[in-house]
């Protein structure tokens, strides 16, 4: 279907150094050029297309589209979305070349633009990091984040045996209406299957922890992001959707030390509830993206198959058979030949293999999927609610006598632990410690419940209560508790961190 004339004036348009771009309806072009410069551009291999950009005709109007793509990845998208205003490119509107390597560019550019519009930028070129800040109320996190690259980049390394584009960029957004413009995906895409971050554009483009409440594994995510990058750049943008997915992943954990919460649910619980509720998909018809699958629980499965058949891949294939495979595909070898000669078999051979594991491997689904929400479920939650206000007028005993009547599946929400926790923290702390519980008795990991572990290890003298608190941040940094809380139990005063967290306003249980 032809395209509006404002889509094409949008994408199609652009004026290089005050020297307006050559009629196109007169001009001869070289679109061929561009073509390689755009490969280069979204395979990151940026210096060599701005130097072979550097060199191409300024006023042929495929040179001038491209350079306007690598503004985009240089992030510069004022300057971007400016050159993408020339009206002359829009005679462009038929042209085989715009139609097929459009992508919605103008459309990011401006989203981009208007999304980045006066905001904060750190750039610590001593770790090659690069961070704009959409709230400057985020820039707190600048130290952690850069970390989290630093650490993140050397295990991917490591891995997938990549070298880094410099710098390493990363955007952290306010909401999901900026995440959207900034990458393209479509904003009832991100709010239906939960998604918090995209590797695109030259770029990782990451929700901001305090859009969600207690957050979420925001130091995870970025090095998943990180890993689609790489990924992207060792290929050349020619790994298939699983392998992509698989291997972020993958790397999204091992940057870190192991917790206790890795793994819980396995991928194999999931992808057994998935295979059960009739959601799953065979790897190759994934679509475009999972996060563009029509509900969560599907995106969910999909996650866990990749995770877990890339997993089942490379135990046996080895990492040096994945970096063969990524290798083979950045010189252009088909991903089916490339899987062959990498790994020693192609796709089905690996997914009977996969499938043959799964099998003996006999995984029921997680209890909490398959939990249904019955008459005494919903009475369960609404003492979880009254124990919620309880505790935040001061009658914890009470509370906690609520919290007895928990039972089933619910009694493994660390939202729950936590509560009966706080409950009976004042009265007695071995109580409390008790009833928290361990990683293992629990579905999934929360920062409140990390930062009163914390604190109870810190008041016994516990040297793991750092690592609780490391944990509590990397879910949520802006939890007053988890950021403001000390080893020796008193409260920090001045830490940047904990400053920003209360200033946040996020109030405590049963103060809403």
């Amino acid at each position: 279907m032809r395209r509006t004339w404002l889509s094409v004036l949008v994408v199609a348009c652009l004026m290089l150094g005050g020297d307006a771009v050559a009629d196109v309806a007169t001009r001869p072009s070289n679109p061929a050029g561009a073509s390689r410069a755009r490969d280069l551009i979204i395979g990151l291999d940026l210096d060599a297309a701005r130097t072979l950009l550097e060199k191409a005709d300024p006023t042929d109007p495929y040179v001038a589209f491209e350079r306007a793509r690598l503004k985009v990845y240089e992030g510069d998208c004022d300057a971007a979305a400016n050159t993408l205003s020339d009206p002359q490119l829009a005679k462009l509107d038929e042209d085989e070349y715009v139609q097929r390597y459009d992508s919605g560019l103008g459309e990011i550019a401006r989203g981009c633009a208007r999304t980045t519009a006066e905001t904060s930028v750190v750039d610590d070129k001593v770790s090659h990091v690069w961070i704009r800040f959409q709230d400057d109320a985020d820039r707190v996190l600048a130290p952690v984040l850069i970390d989290t690259v630093v650490k993140a980049r050397d295990s991917i390394t490591r891995d997938l045996g990549v070298d880094w584009p410099q710098p390493t960029r990363v955007v952290v957004v306010r909401d999901l209406v900026a995440l959207s413009a900034m990458t393209g995906l479509p904003y009832e895409s991100a709010s239906t299957t939960g998604t918090v971050g995209v590797a695109k554009w030259g770029r990782v483009t990451l929700l901001s922890p305090r859009a969600s409440q207690h957050g979420f594994a925001w130091r995870d995510t970025l090095a998943h992001e990180l890993t689609h990058l790489a990924v992207t750049h060792a290929s050349a943008d020619r790994a298939p959707l699983w392998l992509q997915e698989g291997l972020a992943k993958r790397e999204e954990l091992r940057w870190r030390s192991p917790n206790g919460f890795d793994d819980r649910p396995s991928p194999e619980s999931i992808v057994a509830y998935g295979i059960q509720k009739h959601l799953d998909l065979p790897l190759d018809k994934l679509g475009p993206s999972i996060a563009m699958l029509p509900s969560a629980d599907q995106a969910m499965v999909a996650f866990a198959e990749v995770t877990s058949f890339v997993r089942t891949m490379v135990t046996h294939a080895g990492d040096d058979a994945t970096k063969k495979l990524l290798a083979a595909l950045r010189a252009g070898t088909p991903i089916e030949q490339a899987l062959q000669s990498a790994t020693g078999s192609n796709l089905q051979g690996w997914d009977v293999r996969w499938r043959a594991q799964l099998a003996t491997q006999n995984e029921s689904p997680p209890a909490s999927l398959l939990a249904a929400e019955t008459k005494d479920t919903r009475t369960m939650r609404e003492h979880v609610r009254l124990a919620e206000l309880l505790i935040g007028r001061g009658h914890g005993r009470d509370a906690a006598t609520e919290l007895d009547s928990i039972t089933g599946p619910l009694l493994s929400d660390p939202h729950v632990r936590y509560l009966k926790a706080r409950a009976l923290d004042k009265e007695s702390m071995d109580d409390a410690r008790r009833v928290l519980g361990e990683p293992a008795e629990l579905y999934g990991s929360y920062a409140p419940w990390w930062a009163i572990r914390g604190r109870f290890a810190a008041s016994a003298l516990d040297p793991s209560a750092a690592n609780d608190f490391v944990e509590a941040i990397a879910q949520d940094p802006f939890d007053v508790e988890a950021a403001c809380e000390s080893l020796d139990g008193v409260t920090k005063a001045g830490d940047p961190l904990c400053d920003a967290a209360r200033a946040s306003g996020t109030p405590d249980v049963g103060r809403e």
